[in-house]
């Protein structure tokens, strides 16, 4: 694996904030020590996370949750929008994540136990727990246990779903465990989340930080075998009064230049110089005009020549004029988001309504619907989620209906965070999967569609992404490649 990252970028790393892929140069022998400041790894370290989350994944996040399609008048992703990748696909995105950022928080951990700072080790737990949770997410088994021991261990194992599951949730509690009283636990002004404040916010946020992610684990869990236990330790966790974040955990510190802005604008159009590759999907434009939603389009979307136009979902011959439809919309200031507030909310709606408290499901639901909106800076009219609107929380209904209710408005407010959104449908069913395509009468809006020049049988869905080639290169215990449609352990 890559070594660690040189001093000079640790610094740029520190005081202004980049994408990885350029800046985020490394050594390549493991064996040389580093002298660099631990303070200065960690930045770097949560930003390399960050690239991977916050570019390649939320691409094909937003192209397999139905968001956005690849344009017709270009083709850079229509690999992924056919469901037609390659194990090579995502060797960036392995790497970077093993050999950069995972690994270069090893290195503030080993340090971080040294200094006795608690505080920088428990930001290094929960950001490397993170990254790790993605990786398991798209890919299922991932090495973890032998992972990150280049020197001692040159092909780790890789372990099995639901064991990687209850060390990373193992590994949370134990950070949460840790002694933040110890006098050494101090600030560390150059995180990237939560910097700039007092020890003890600090502590306090990564404390919610960490606890929000254990509950991400244990919800990502609730249609699979684990499901009893899973609802049971999220039970614990509501009776005992947990603290969530109570806001966004969030990288805001980009500017709009080559290599140091948000990693989807990096990727997506700065790297690609083109800013219309992605469009509006029918699949999404549906569902937003049939409850009148042109606020949120008009937030998400550029319109094109006529108004907002989408194309059928992976329609990329599609010979309809190239503006005419709409082009997602990004900048390179835009935030990346570990957590959004809307989305932890619809966390905690779905949390209280599996463990039998509907009152406060309907509470989060409706915070989570008007922060969605306020996330992206869209007035909210609150006659929406009233009785008799068009987002009305389901009191009436049943547990399905409101789950339904709980993830398809998930789903619309997962913009540019679509990898959440393509595991929730993953895990629930919804918003579920069309037998026609959008154009067809009997087609009910929002309902997801196979893509058009789909190379999967049987009009399958895909759940997974490969293990890569590079993987499969440098270690002879990578599986054996398995279908697209091979559902991930927890998936329904």
């Amino acid at each position: 694996m890559k070594g660690i990252i040189k001093n000079s970028v640790l610094l740029l790393a520190a005081l202004s904030l980049g994408s990885c892929n350029d800046w985020l140069d490394v050594n390549e022998d493991p064996n040389n020590p580093t002298n660099v400041a631990p303070e200065f790894v960690l930045p770097a370290a949560q930003a390399s996370v960050a690239a991977i989350v916050g570019g390649d994944f939320a691409i094909i996040g937003g192209l397999w949750s139905q968001h956005w399609t690849q344009s017709n008048s270009a083709s850079q992703y229509r690999g992924i929008d056919s469901y037609d990748l390659q194990p090579s696909d995502y060797d960036i995105a392995w790497t970077e994540l093993y050999a950069g950022g995972l690994n270069d928080f090893e290195d503030v951990k080993r340090k971080a136990i040294e200094s006795g700072n608690n505080n920088m080790l428990l930001q290094s737990v929960a950001v490397q727990t993170y990254g790790f949770q993605m990786l398991a997410d798209w890919f299922d088994k991932i090495p973890l246990s032998e992972a990150l021991q280049v020197e001692t261990i040159k092909a780790p194992k890789y372990d099995e779903g639901p064991a990687v599951y209850a060390e990373l949730l193992k590994r949370l509690d134990d950070a949460l465990a840790l002694d933040f009283n110890n006098g050494k636990s101090t600030a560390v002004p150059s995180d990237l989340v939560f910097g700039g404040t007092s020890a003890e916010n600090q502590i306090d946020q990564w404390k919610r930080f960490t606890n929000t992610l254990k509950l991400k684990l244990y919800l990502r869990q609730t249609a699979s075998p684990n499901a009893t236990q899973a609802i049971a330790a999220i039970k614990a966790m509501l009776d005992a009064n947990t603290p969530f974040l109570e806001d966004h955990a969030a990288i805001t510190q980009f500017v709009d230049e080559p290599n140091r802005s948000n990693p989807l604008y990096e990727n997506n159009v700065r790297q690609l110089n083109v800013s219309s590759n992605l469009r509006l999907s029918r699949t999404f434009l549906t569902y937003l005009q049939a409850n009148a939603d042109d606020a949120r389009l008009a937030a998400y979307y550029t319109p094109g020549t006529g108004g907002q136009s989408g194309l059928e979902q992976g329609d990329f011959l599609s010979t309809v004029g190239v503006n005419v439809p709409s082009v997602a919309k990004m900048t390179a200031t835009d935030p990346f988001y570990f957590f959004s507030i809307d989305e932890i909310y619809f966390m905690l709606s779905e949390a209280h309504l599996r463990t039998g408290n509907d009152a406060k499901a309907k509470e989060f639901y409706d915070k989570a619907v008007a922060a969605a909106y306020a996330k992206f800076n869209i007035a909210f009219d609150a006659k929406k989620i009233a009785k008799g609107g068009v987002y009305e929380y389901p009191s009436a209904g049943n547990m399905e209906a409101k789950i339904k209710a709980i993830i398809y408005q998930k789903w619309v407010a997962m913009f540019r965070q679509g990898h959440e959104s393509f595991w929730d449908q993953a895990r629930t069913g919804y918003p579920e999967k069309s037998s026609v395509p959008t154009t067809n009468s009997k087609y009910v809006p929002g309902q997801w569609t196979v893509a058009a020049k789909s190379v999967l049988d049987e009009g399958a869905l895909p759940k997974r992404v490969q293990y890569t080639s590079v993987s499969r290169d440098g270690n002879v215990n990578t599986p054996a490649l398995v279908p697209l449609t091979t559902k991930v352990w927890w998936m329904k």
